[in-house]
């Protein structure tokens, strides 16, 4: 789609690079102002939302491709399934570049308005007290004059500096003001200067504080995401490995047949995966030619160097990748040929390969006149004369002499590259996959093993039980609800509702329903249509109420309530276990915590991150214990240490407890040293007693409660012990 100057146009099918240059070209077509940046967001979330539209229809598309090529696997439609990959994964990965660029974009929009309101604020009290302290000496006017001038200063020290340098202008000159106006209110003269300075470092420091604050912001932003995106290529590394590593272990299986043993189906897939590592061929359509050659008599050792010479006539011919596996194909099928047809070499002619020229060369008779020995093998063709393995031999071997080493300058293409880089990427991939695979099918045996063993058979049963059960919940709420419907249309309570609460309302609904149904009638007989639909419309209301009562009759019968006993039980046993140990739930809070910690951890525990600190003069490195430097002797040292400058004290008769994390120690030989867990678990010395012992118990389960709030309780008490 074309960029014009009103909007931000990329669509489903542009390269990623015209996307990208489309998208730095709207940040220099659109300020950086609000205006602007609205302006901005407005366009984006347009192209989002026509992305998005196009984007489902690529998937579908795909969706629709992959079925077809299951269902046929022939080439035709594996083309189609690349194709519509291509344009699924362009259209997701624009629709991706847009979104990212909208959430920059409101992002930038929160941080400026914040920015300007704090900016406003601090330029309205610097007015305020400004206004105060020369309200004699025409305030009105000063005030214009010095909020102007903060203005224009942080205006241009923005275009000059960027916007760091319009904030720290801004907090400087707007501090400085209100110092100086609270200067002049005390002590005119000294009183203003002293203000004024003292207001102006204030601001200073102020915005110092801003900037870290948005530097710290985009550094806990930065870590977080790139953590996040090497877990997901990590996972996404691992799926594709997964699959293409069972690919390859089926591929196998065929392999090891038709050559007779494993290790041979491992060389020669092997040699399979560094061709398509540098070739055009991908790893599917090396096995998938292969397997093909190898039934139509071609030995293992000459099966690359016919690719080679296939692949170095597709690429200086422009074939596609259907047509280099049709010309492979044709070739095969002459390989098993008794005699050459005139069918069999036109396929090959078609494609672009001057097949006749390399047949009369090879079997014309007369050599300088290459026209005539057309004629002449054209006639011994349709005669039946010219064998198709000598005939394929030939061919294969010509085509190896006129295009040699165009595969390879193709291979050196940016397309070429990408391919082999694919290829290389999916090898690397499977690596991990086959790790994954071969440790996994053992678990799954097991797994498999054990749901068909005694086990198995118990928790088939179980769920039995459960589908009995929840099917049982379904059929009575559909009950009540057909029961309550049916009691309105027919005016008749059924008999589930008999004698219950409901019973009134249901007889209400039925009248009121009964009238309706009535006027409607009426009304569509006399062709009054808008009082119809009213009548209609009643009807409808009338249903839905009835539909409500049976949904609630359902929700306070007895098997709904046992229903909700059950989850009830369920939840708060998990709240229990969950809670009696730590380690079960405080993981995804730790990781949370994590990434709250900015640039000032960096520098405030700069030993988590192994660097090397200088302790008694000497440079060592903490938790990996290699040192930089060779390592001082601490165990016979009982003074203080001093770490990066700072000084600590030796513990040489013990710590309760460490008071924050990556606290220095020295340890003294025979010393021991606790994991939290088991410092807290040798807290208390004391025997717990349990008072009152006046337990409530009302069933058999509350026991068990009583036991858990109790074990909880103690729990508690040893986290908080001091």
């Amino acid at each position: 789609m074309a960029q014009d100057d009103n909007g931000i146009k990329i669509g489903s099918e542009d390269d990623y690079s015209k996307a990208l240059t489309t998208m730095k070209d709207s940040n220099k077509r659109f300020g950086n102002d609000i205006a602007g940046l609205q302006n901005k967001l407005t366009e984006l979330n347009k192209t989002k939302a026509t992305l998005k539209v196009d984007t489902d229809k690529a998937k579908n598309a795909l969706d629709a491709a992959e079925k077809n090529f299951k269902k046929t696997r022939n080439s035709a439609n594996q083309l189609n399934l690349e194709l519509a990959s291509a344009k699924y994964e362009t259209a997701r990965r624009n629709l991706s570049l847009v979104s990212d660029s909208a959430n920059e974009t409101e992002k930038s929009m929160a941080h400026l308005t914040n920015t300007l309101s704090k900016s406003e604020s601090r330029v309205k009290s610097a007015k305020s007290l400004l206004n105060g302290a020369v309200e004699s000496y025409a305030s009105a006017g000063v005030e214009a004059f010095v909020g102007g001038t903060i203005n224009m200063a942080t205006t241009y020290a923005g275009s000059a500096f960027g916007s760091e340098g319009g904030t720290i202008t801004n907090n400087v000159l707007s501090m400085g003001a209100m110092g100086a106006a609270i200067g002049t209110s005390i002590a005119p003269g000294i009183g203003t200067a002293i203000g004024a300075l003292g207001g102006a470092l204030f601001g200073y420091f102020q915005a110092k504080t801003q900037i870290f604050e948005s530097e710290d912001k985009a550094f806990k932003s930065y870590y977080e995401d790139l953590y996040n995106n090497v877990l997901k290529s990590q996972e996404k590394s691992l799926a594709n490995g997964s699959a293409t590593a069972a690919s390859r272990e089926t591929d196998e299986l065929p392999f090891s047949t038709i050559l007779g043993g494993e290790d041979k189906a491992d060389n020669f897939l092997g040699s399979l995966t560094d061709f398509a590592k540098k070739t055009p061929y991908n790893y599917d359509e090396l096995t998938s030619i292969s397997r093909n050659l190898l039934s139509n008599g071609y030995k293992q050792e000459d099966i690359l160097p016919l690719l080679q010479n296939i692949g170095d006539a597709g690429a200086a011919l422009g074939m596609s990748k259907k047509d280099i596996s049709d010309v492979t194909m044709a070739i095969a099928q002459l390989q098993t040929a008794g005699a050459v047809t005139t069918e069999e070499l036109d396929s090959l002619s078609d494609r672009g390969i001057d097949v006749w020229s390399y047949m009369a060369e090879a079997f014309g008779s007369t050599k300088d006149n290459i026209e005539k020995s057309k004629e002449e093998v054209k006639k011994m063709v349709s005669e039946g004369l010219i064998p198709g393995q000598e005939a394929a031999e030939k061919i294969a071997d010509a085509l190896g002499t006129e295009f040699s080493g165009n595969m390879d300058k193709q291979a050196h293409t940016y397309s070429g590259l990408s391919e082999n880089l694919k290829e290389s990427q999916d090898d690397l991939d499977s690596a991990m996959g086959e790790g994954y695979n071969s440790t996994r099918e053992g678990g799954m045996q097991k797994q498999i093993d054990w749901l068909s063993g005694d086990s198995g058979a118990e928790m088939k049963e179980a769920y039995n039980q459960i589908g009995q059960w929840k099917a049982s919940l379904e059929n009575l709420s559909e009950q009540y609800q057909r029961d309550a419907i049916n009691s309105v249309m027919t005016g008749t309570i059924a008999n589930s509702y008999e004698g219950s609460d409901q019973s009134g309302a249901l007889a209400r609904l039925a009248e009121e329903y009964k009238n309706a149904k009535a006027d409607y009638d009426k009304y569509t007989k006399l062709g009054d249509k808008e009082n119809a639909q009213k009548s209609g419309a009643t009807m409808g209301r009338v249903i839905s109420e009835a539909q409500a009562i049976g949904t609630n009759e359902y929700n306070a019968s007895d098997d709904a309530q046992i229903a909700l006993d059950s989850n009830m039980d369920l939840a708060e046993n998990i709240k229990n276990d969950s809670a009696s140990q730590e380690e079960y739930w405080k993981a995804g809070y730790d990781m949370g915590e994590q990434f709250t910690l900015g640039l000032k951890s960096r520098v405030d525990e700069g030993i988590a991150f192994n660097t090397p600190q200088v302790v008694n003069g000497s440079a060592i490195t903490y938790l990996n214990g290699n040192s930089t430097s060779s390592s001082p002797k601490f165990e016979k040292y009982a003074g203080p240490v001093s770490v990066n400058g700072t000084s600590y004290s030796s513990n040489a008769y013990g710590l309760s407890y460490v008071p924050y994390n990556n606290y220095p120690a020295l340890l003294h030989e025979g010393e021991r040293v606790l994991t939290a867990s088991e410092n807290r678990s040798l807290k208390t010395t004391n025997p717990i007693t349990i008072t009152g012992n006046n337990f409530n118990i009302r069933k058999e389960s509350d026991i068990t409660k009583t036991a858990q709030e109790i074990a909880k309780l103690i729990n508690q008490a040893y986290a908080l012990a001091p």
